[in-house]
């Protein structure tokens, strides 16, 4: 039996087609970041022609490129963090060997949980902040505390993720490898 990443499901014939499934709460999450980054791209490109050919931008969109970004990249966290896609610097890989590597590894896991949690936490403090102060955007108004505590949700999912890969460490089930970008031989 191959060894599967997280984001891969336990379905009949999946293994004999190469095929990797993807659980349906990933799919979600696929979909809004595809939409977002679609977006920016289409409200820069309209916004560029507005601005060169009609001498007429659209207003707020520094300020929606910008919610979008945050909306892209932690909606982006837990996806690249359950296939361990993060880049990794190999330096030393030729010396850790064995267990070492997988406790290295797991130790790695372990302090990305954490630092995850930590953003996650902070992003939740600033969410409720901007709240409570009634915080909007500049130019449009617009109140940044529901995509804040998003962005904070998905990163509690994240650590969520990382700390169930921590678990499959400790229980020596099949995890990801972190340094060879490939799967964990150890």
């Amino acid at each position: 039996m191959s060894e599967q990443t997280l984001s891969e499901m336990d379905t009949p014939g999946a293994e004999e087609k190469g095929a990797r499934q993807t659980p349906w709460v990933f799919t979600p999450l696929k979909v809004v970041a595809a939409t977002a980054i679609f977006g920016m791209s289409a409200l820069t490109f309209i916004d560029v022609l507005g601005r060169y050919l009609f001498a007429s931008p659209i207003p707020g969109t520094f300020e929606i490129v910008g919610l979008l970004l945050g909306l892209v990249a932690f909606t982006g966290l837990p996806l690249v963090s359950s296939n361990q896609g993060h880049i990794t610097v190999d330096l030393f890989d030729n010396f850790i060997r064995g267990s070492a590597r997988r406790v290295r590894d797991f130790l790695v896991l372990l302090g990305t949980a954490l630092t995850v949690a930590f953003i996650g936490h902070r992003l939740l403090t600033a969410g409720l902040d901007e709240a409570a102060n009634d915080f909007v955007t500049e130019d449009l108004g617009i109140s940044r505390a529901p995509l804040i505590y998003l962005m904070s949700a998905l990163a509690f999912l994240t650590c969520v993720l990382l700390l169930i890969m921590c678990w499959r460490y400790l229980t020596k089930k099949p995890v990801t490898g972190i340094s060879s970008g490939g799967k964990h031989s150890g």
